[in-house]
Protein backbone atom coordinates (compact mmCIF):
# COMPACT_ATOMS: atom_id res chain seq x y z
CA UNK A 1 0.00 0.00 0.00
CA UNK A 2 1.49 3.66 -0.87
CA UNK A 3 2.56 5.28 1.93
CA UNK A 4 2.69 8.89 3.14
CA UNK A 5 4.20 11.31 5.99
CA UNK A 6 2.68 14.41 7.33
CA UNK A 7 5.55 15.97 7.69
CA UNK A 8 9.53 15.41 7.40
CA UNK A 9 11.72 12.60 10.21
CA UNK A 10 12.11 9.22 11.31
CA UNK A 11 13.86 9.43 13.97
CA UNK A 12 11.84 8.13 16.60
CA UNK A 13 10.76 4.91 14.56
CA UNK A 14 11.87 2.09 16.94
CA UNK A 15 15.44 0.41 16.67
CA UNK A 16 14.11 -3.53 16.64
CA UNK A 17 17.49 -4.42 17.40
CA UNK A 18 17.63 -2.37 21.04
CA UNK A 19 13.91 -3.92 21.92
CA UNK A 20 14.91 -5.80 24.79
CA UNK A 21 12.68 -9.50 25.55
CA UNK A 22 11.93 -9.97 28.82
CA UNK A 23 14.47 -12.56 30.83
CA UNK A 24 12.70 -15.14 32.84
CA UNK A 25 14.44 -18.28 33.63
CA UNK A 26 13.39 -21.42 32.78
CA UNK A 27 12.53 -22.67 36.42
CA UNK A 28 10.29 -20.85 38.74
CA UNK A 29 8.69 -21.04 42.13
CA UNK A 30 4.90 -21.73 41.92
CA UNK A 31 2.49 -19.45 43.71
CA UNK A 32 -0.03 -21.17 46.23
CA UNK A 33 -1.42 -18.56 47.94
CA UNK A 34 -1.40 -15.78 45.49
CA UNK A 35 -3.35 -13.03 47.94
CA UNK A 36 -1.02 -13.93 50.93
CA UNK A 37 1.97 -13.62 49.03
CA UNK A 38 1.12 -10.23 47.51
CA UNK A 39 -0.20 -8.74 50.85
CA UNK A 40 3.46 -9.43 52.51
CA UNK A 41 5.34 -7.65 49.91
CA UNK A 42 3.14 -4.86 49.94
CA UNK A 43 2.97 -4.19 53.67
CA UNK A 44 7.23 -4.49 53.25
CA UNK A 45 7.45 -2.60 49.91
CA UNK A 46 9.08 -5.50 48.74
CA UNK A 47 9.40 -7.70 45.93
CA UNK A 48 8.24 -10.85 43.98
CA UNK A 49 10.83 -12.60 42.36
CA UNK A 50 10.76 -15.50 39.87
CA UNK A 51 7.45 -16.69 40.54
CA UNK A 52 4.65 -18.37 38.48
CA UNK A 53 1.18 -17.51 38.87
CA UNK A 54 -1.16 -19.99 37.11
CA UNK A 55 -4.71 -20.06 36.84
CA UNK A 56 -5.21 -17.81 39.47
CA UNK A 57 -8.70 -15.40 40.40
CA UNK A 58 -7.74 -12.46 42.40
CA UNK A 59 -10.68 -10.28 43.60
CA UNK A 60 -10.32 -6.70 44.72
CA UNK A 61 -6.24 -7.40 46.15
CA UNK A 62 -4.39 -4.37 46.67
CA UNK A 63 -0.97 -4.67 44.98
CA UNK A 64 0.40 -1.25 45.03
CA UNK A 65 4.03 -0.62 45.53
CA UNK A 66 5.29 -4.10 44.71
CA UNK A 67 8.03 -5.30 42.46
CA UNK A 68 7.42 -8.12 40.52
CA UNK A 69 10.70 -9.12 38.85
CA UNK A 70 11.44 -12.04 36.43
CA UNK A 71 7.69 -13.44 36.99
CA UNK A 72 4.84 -15.21 34.74
CA UNK A 73 1.13 -14.67 34.94
CA UNK A 74 -0.76 -17.27 32.83
CA UNK A 75 -4.31 -17.74 32.98
CA UNK A 76 -4.85 -15.41 35.81
CA UNK A 77 -7.83 -12.83 36.36
CA UNK A 78 -7.92 -9.90 38.28
CA UNK A 79 -11.26 -8.84 39.23
CA UNK A 80 -11.17 -5.11 41.25
CA UNK A 81 -7.40 -5.00 41.72
CA UNK A 82 -4.98 -2.01 42.56
CA UNK A 83 -1.40 -2.25 41.64
CA UNK A 84 -0.95 1.28 41.71
CA UNK A 85 2.70 2.25 41.90
CA UNK A 86 3.75 -0.90 41.53
CA UNK A 87 6.62 -2.42 38.91
CA UNK A 88 6.76 -5.06 36.31
CA UNK A 89 10.40 -6.37 35.02
CA UNK A 90 10.70 -9.05 33.24
CA UNK A 91 7.49 -10.23 33.45
CA UNK A 92 5.09 -11.94 31.09
CA UNK A 93 1.11 -12.14 31.23
CA UNK A 94 -0.28 -14.65 29.17
CA UNK A 95 -4.07 -14.92 28.94
CA UNK A 96 -4.29 -12.82 31.94
CA UNK A 97 -7.53 -10.50 32.11
CA UNK A 98 -6.96 -7.25 33.96
CA UNK A 99 -10.09 -5.67 32.77
CA UNK A 100 -11.73 -2.12 35.39
CA UNK A 101 -8.42 -3.06 37.71
CA UNK A 102 -6.72 -0.09 38.36
CA UNK A 103 -3.09 0.12 37.32
CA UNK A 104 -1.86 4.19 37.96
CA UNK A 105 1.78 5.14 37.65
CA UNK A 106 3.14 1.24 36.80
CA UNK A 107 6.65 1.23 35.70
CA UNK A 108 6.80 -1.69 32.78
CA UNK A 109 10.22 -2.63 31.37
CA UNK A 110 10.68 -5.62 29.43
CA UNK A 111 7.52 -6.98 29.52
CA UNK A 112 4.96 -9.15 27.66
CA UNK A 113 1.49 -8.90 27.51
CA UNK A 114 -0.23 -11.63 25.44
CA UNK A 115 -3.91 -12.25 24.40
CA UNK A 116 -4.32 -10.28 27.33
CA UNK A 117 -7.93 -8.60 28.67
CA UNK A 118 -7.70 -5.03 29.50
CA UNK A 119 -10.79 -3.90 28.50
CA UNK A 120 -11.49 -0.76 31.14
CA UNK A 121 -7.77 -0.70 32.75
CA UNK A 122 -6.70 2.61 34.05
CA UNK A 123 -3.13 2.77 33.58
CA UNK A 124 -3.19 6.85 33.73
CA UNK A 125 0.59 7.92 34.34
CA UNK A 126 2.47 4.34 33.92
CA UNK A 127 5.78 4.19 32.17
CA UNK A 128 5.97 1.23 29.61
CA UNK A 129 9.61 0.80 28.31
CA UNK A 130 10.70 -2.39 26.36
CA UNK A 131 6.86 -3.89 26.30
CA UNK A 132 5.24 -6.02 23.52
CA UNK A 133 1.66 -5.79 23.51
CA UNK A 134 -0.09 -8.67 20.76
CA UNK A 135 -3.61 -10.08 20.59
CA UNK A 136 -4.92 -8.44 23.35
CA UNK A 137 -7.97 -5.97 23.86
CA UNK A 138 -7.37 -2.99 25.59
CA UNK A 139 -10.33 -1.32 24.39
CA UNK A 140 -11.85 1.94 26.38
CA UNK A 141 -7.93 1.60 28.64
CA UNK A 142 -7.44 4.81 30.16
CA UNK A 143 -4.20 5.63 29.32
CA UNK A 144 -3.61 9.27 29.71
CA UNK A 145 -0.11 10.65 30.32
CA UNK A 146 1.43 7.43 29.68
CA UNK A 147 5.20 7.09 28.17
CA UNK A 148 6.28 4.53 26.06
CA UNK A 149 9.14 3.58 24.85
CA UNK A 150 10.34 0.97 22.60
CA UNK A 151 6.68 -0.80 22.73
CA UNK A 152 5.91 -3.45 20.11
CA UNK A 153 1.74 -3.59 20.12
CA UNK A 154 0.80 -6.20 17.34
CA UNK A 155 -3.07 -7.27 16.45
CA UNK A 156 -4.61 -5.44 19.19
CA UNK A 157 -7.52 -3.82 19.78
CA UNK A 158 -7.33 -0.08 21.58
CA UNK A 159 -11.16 1.66 20.37
CA UNK A 160 -11.86 4.46 22.30
CA UNK A 161 -9.16 4.15 24.70
CA UNK A 162 -7.81 7.32 26.14
CA UNK A 163 -4.59 8.37 25.03
CA UNK A 164 -4.27 12.11 25.64
CA UNK A 165 -1.44 13.78 26.79
CA UNK A 166 1.33 11.03 26.60
CA UNK A 167 4.89 10.82 25.21
CA UNK A 168 5.49 8.47 22.84
CA UNK A 169 8.59 7.45 21.12
CA UNK A 170 9.97 4.48 19.18
CA UNK A 171 7.21 2.21 18.79
CA UNK A 172 6.28 -0.45 16.28
CA UNK A 173 2.47 -0.59 15.87
CA UNK A 174 1.33 -3.20 13.11
CA UNK A 175 -3.09 -4.41 12.85
CA UNK A 176 -3.86 -2.92 15.60
CA UNK A 177 -7.21 -0.45 15.77
CA UNK A 178 -7.53 2.47 17.37
CA UNK A 179 -10.61 3.82 16.32
CA UNK A 180 -12.06 7.00 18.29
CA UNK A 181 -8.82 7.13 19.99
CA UNK A 182 -8.09 10.54 21.84
CA UNK A 183 -4.68 11.19 21.25
CA UNK A 184 -5.48 14.76 22.40
CA UNK A 185 -2.16 16.47 23.00
CA UNK A 186 -0.25 13.62 22.10
CA UNK A 187 2.32 14.21 19.87
CA UNK A 188 2.24 11.08 17.42
CA UNK A 189 5.32 12.50 15.11
CA UNK A 190 6.94 9.58 13.43
CA UNK A 191 4.43 6.85 14.91
CA UNK A 192 3.64 4.35 11.12
CA UNK A 193 -0.35 3.94 11.69
CA UNK A 194 -0.23 2.61 7.93
CA UNK A 195 -1.01 -0.70 8.73
CA UNK A 196 -3.51 0.41 11.58
CA UNK A 197 -6.85 1.77 11.94
CA UNK A 198 -7.38 5.14 13.34
CA UNK A 199 -10.75 6.37 12.12
CA UNK A 200 -12.48 8.65 14.41
CA UNK A 201 -9.41 9.53 16.38
CA UNK A 202 -9.85 12.84 18.85
CA UNK A 203 -7.46 15.41 18.53
CA UNK A 204 -7.33 18.91 19.21
CA UNK A 205 -8.76 21.79 17.26
CA UNK A 206 -5.25 23.01 15.93
CA UNK A 207 -4.54 19.38 14.84
CA UNK A 208 -0.79 20.01 16.24
CA UNK A 209 -0.86 15.83 16.95
CA UNK A 210 -0.35 15.47 13.32
CA UNK A 211 2.75 16.89 12.67
CA UNK A 212 4.98 14.16 11.07
CA UNK A 213 2.76 11.47 11.70
CA UNK A 214 2.79 8.39 8.91
CA UNK A 215 0.11 7.11 7.48
CA UNK A 216 -0.93 5.32 4.27
CA UNK A 217 -2.55 7.11 1.31
CA UNK A 218 -6.10 6.17 1.86
CA UNK A 219 -5.44 7.62 5.67
CA UNK A 220 -3.89 10.99 4.42
CA UNK A 221 -6.83 11.73 2.09
CA UNK A 222 -9.31 11.38 5.56
CA UNK A 223 -6.51 13.54 7.65
CA UNK A 224 -6.49 16.30 5.10
CA UNK A 225 -10.34 16.68 5.29
CA UNK A 226 -9.80 17.25 8.91
CA UNK A 227 -7.06 20.09 8.17
CA UNK A 228 -9.33 21.46 5.65
CA UNK A 229 -7.39 20.36 2.61
CA UNK A 230 -8.69 20.25 -0.87
CA UNK A 231 -7.54 17.42 -3.14
CA UNK A 232 -9.10 18.69 -6.44
CA UNK A 233 -8.17 15.40 -8.41
CA UNK A 234 -10.51 13.71 -5.74
CA UNK A 235 -13.38 16.15 -6.38
CA UNK A 236 -13.42 15.10 -10.81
Amino acid sequence: METCSIGIGRENRMNKKAFKEPKIPSELAEVKDAPGLIEAAREEEGEIFRRQFAGIFLSRIDGSYVSFQQTVFQNCKFLGCSFDRASFTDVKFINCDFSNSSMNDIYFKSCAFENCKARGTDFYGSNFRHVSIENCNFRDAGMDAVRMSYVKAYHTDFTEASMSKCNITNVDWKDDCFKNVSFFKTWLRNIDFTECDISGIVISDAKDELREVIVNLEQAIVLAKRLGIVIKELEK
